[in-house]
């Protein structure tokens, strides 16, 4: 690791004076006033943390047309950049960075636009309710018209899933890439009655789009056709890798095209945007063949079904893996096909995928091998295989369904093996591990990669890094896809390489940053928040609900109901109190009735007859006896009802009459 004055060299600072915003910009970002001190960032990864801004979605919504709300930023020191300099490449993230999903960047010169990637990000335990993150695309939106195309690096849902809400928007922005990512970006936005106008690109393909000269460099990955991106303006050159390893012997003979990567970097390559997510582990990833024989093991010794990654019923086996993972469905097709078995794929993803895959030749199904999940029923459970997803322990993927035993085709029984071809995603640890109990517990026999070797990697780890930047030799690099500290430990391996530590950026989400003569720097910060999918709306879900959602979800909910004159002063009815999800009896609450009956006299003998201030009067009163008590934070709805309001309202109407 760099010494300790190298991480100093690699420290970005902010300015500590905010540069002062234009009135239409203020409008355009619509979010609370921002404070004037800087921000520093540094190599140790300290930034910001997730839900800890203070933006208010409430204003943005009030503002602009189709709502998008938004989480907060991960602080709320935002510094507005500098108008943009006539003769610079701009670079956006506005996904990525701290986070493993939602990708997306945006790159700009002389007032167009090309995007690169759009994905989802997955939602954690914290927000209840949410199918899908999205990149904001607000720092966009009012200029969409100057887009000239989104390039997709490769078909994973963290780079592709937000392709068809950003086209929304724009129906008509050109998407350019491979065969196989473009056919699953079009299924996608099938789904979302959108046809998508869709550029094929292969490896060292050349493409002129505006002004962005482009050219594609083939690259391997977990998913076939996955390829890196140089954009050259006439004010400097990026490579954008996508998600990267260097793998020499893959399934389908398609290497990283190192040969193609060195021309680059003889041309001159001013910023390296590099993928990130193995940057911590040492060493080489191990070839995606050399998951065949394990495998090949784990079907020989299973004596019931199989369940690869995701799981079905008694004497199968189920295999979980990613939905697009290709190359890994192709090797448990291949296994299966060895010993007699059926594949049956499980889930709708798992379904679709495969079957362009398979029509596009990308994947190859002896016949007869694979049947549909009805079939299935009529096979004998130790000649059969279910493919399905669920690898990162998601309550509501095939596997995880299974576990609970609310699968509707699929159970464990005793001796049924289950194989979680993938690797821990960080954070989801927990959850994963609670699957495989609940699946030990029912019986069944469990292989993941603490046992076998059934997983490897689709991204470089540190030995490849050092291999890619000693190879391209960029003047700057950027770190991308992954979290703070990936990141940080990504600018470490290029500073080992000869990058000057200045010329390091280490960006986080709506970072701008600013290519400049050969330089690269964060020249300030854009709005940039989390866009929740929540069934059929998409952006309407803020913060503050789903704070109400997760206190609903673990604390309870106590409303209390109380009946008042306001003109004697007087408590007529109630408190009313009324539990859900409090373990407490209501009988326990008795204690703390008197204490609303006395704070509300008080109140509304020194004049207080606003049932609102009432209102908010109980639900301190009850929150605080709660708190103290019976130590829960639940949700309370006060509701104060003034029978004097009540008469004044009905001698009003009487009156007009």
């Amino acid at each position: 690791m760099a010494t300790e004055e190298t991480k100093k060299k690699t420290t970005h600072k902010r300015g500590s004076k905010a540069v002062k915003r234009t009135d239409s910009a203020a409008k355009k970002e619509s979010a609370t006033t921002r404070k004037s001190s800087g921000r520093t960032r540094n190599a140790n990864g300290a930034g910001r943390g997730k839900g800890t801004g203070t933006r208010s979605a409430g204003n943005r919504r009030s503002t602009r047309p189709a709502p998008q709300a938004t989480a907060p930023q991960q602080d709320s020191v935002l510094i507005a950049p500098p108008k943009y300099r006539k003769g610079s490449m701009r670079i956006v993230p506005l996904g990525g960075l701290g986070e493993i999903g939602r990708n997306m960047n945006v790159v700009e010169y002389n007032g167009h636009l090309l995007l690169i990637d759009c994905g989802v990000l997955f939602p954690e335990e914290e927000q209840p309710g949410v199918d899908l993150i999205l990149p904001d695309f607000h720092y966009i939106k009012d200029r969409l018209d100057k887009v000239e195309a989104l390039v997709l690096t490769h078909g994973h849902e963290d780079h592709i899933g937000g392709v068809p809400y950003l086209l929304k928007l724009r129906p008509d922005i050109p998407l350019i890439g491979s065969k196989l990512t473009l056919a699953f970006a079009e299924a996608k936005c099938k789904e979302h009655h959108i046809n998508p106008t869709l550029v094929e690109v292969k490896g060292r393909d050349k493409l002129k789009v505006g002004p962005y000269n482009l050219e594609f460099v083939n690259v391997t990955h977990s998913i076939p056709d996955a390829l890196a991106v140089f954009v050259q303006t006439p004010a400097g050159s990026l490579i954008d890798t996508g998600d990267i390893k260097l793998d020499q012997l893959p399934l389908d003979h398609r290497i990283t095209d190192l040969v193609e990567f060195g021309k680059l970097g003889e041309k001159g390559v001013d910023l390296l945007m590099m993928d990130s997510t193995n940057a911590e582990v040492p060493g080489f990833v191990k070839p995606e063949t050399s998951i065949g024989p394990a495998l090949d093991q784990a079907f020989a010794q299973a004596t019931r079904k199989i369940i690869v990654a995701s799981v079905r019923p008694p004497r199968r086996t189920s295999v979980a893996s990613f939905s697009s993972h290709v190359h890994r469905v192709q090797q448990v097709v291949d296994a299966a096909h060895k010993y007699g078995r059926k594949v049956v794929f499980v889930g709708r993803s798992m379904v679709r995928n495969m079957s362009i895959a398979a029509d596009l030749g990308y994947l190859r199904l002896p016949e007869d091998t694979v049947i549909d999940l009805k079939q299935s029923h009529d096979v004998q459970d130790d000649k059969l295989v279910y493919m399905c997803t669920g690898s990162q322990g998601e309550p509501m993927a095939a596997l995880g369904r299974i576990a609970d035993g609310n699968h509707r085709d699929i159970t464990i029984n005793e001796f049924d093996t289950v194989i979680l071809a993938s690797s821990l995603i960080p954070g989801n640890e927990h959850e994963v591990y609670k699957v495989i109990n609940k699946l030990v517990q029912l019986g069944a026999r469990v292989v993941n990669r603490d046992n076998a070797a059934v997983h490897v990697s689709g991204h470089c780890n540190e030995g490849e890094l050092l291999y890619m930047y000693n190879i391209v030799k960029p003047k700057c690099a950027m770190p991308i896809h992954g979290e703070n500290r990936h990141l940080v430990a990504n600018g470490m391996i290029a500073v080992k390489t000869g990058v000057d530590p200045q010329n390091v950026v280490l960006a986080e989400d709506g970072d701008v940053v600013d290519l400049y003569h050969g330089q690269a720097a964060v020249v300030g910060s854009v709005p940039c928040g989390y866009v929740y999918v929540d069934g059929d709306s998409v952006g309407e879900l803020t913060d503050e609900e789903l704070e109400k959602r997760r206190i609903l979800g673990t604390e309870g909910f106590v409303s209390s109901f109380v009946v008042v004159d306001t003109e004697t002063a007087d408590v007529i009815a109630g408190p009313k109190i009324y539990l859900n999800a409090v373990a407490e009896d209501e009988s326990e609450f008795d204690k703390v009735r008197h204490q609303i009956v006395e704070q509300l006299r008080d109140a509304m003998m020194t004049g207080t007859h606003d049932t609102y201030k009432l209102q908010q009067l109980m639900r301190r009163t009850l929150g605080s006896w709660v708190a103290r008590q019976l130590h829960r934070k639940p949700m309370i709805v006060p509701v104060v009802a003034d029978i004097a309001q009540d008469v004044d309202d009905a001698a009003g109407v009487t009156a007009a009459k």
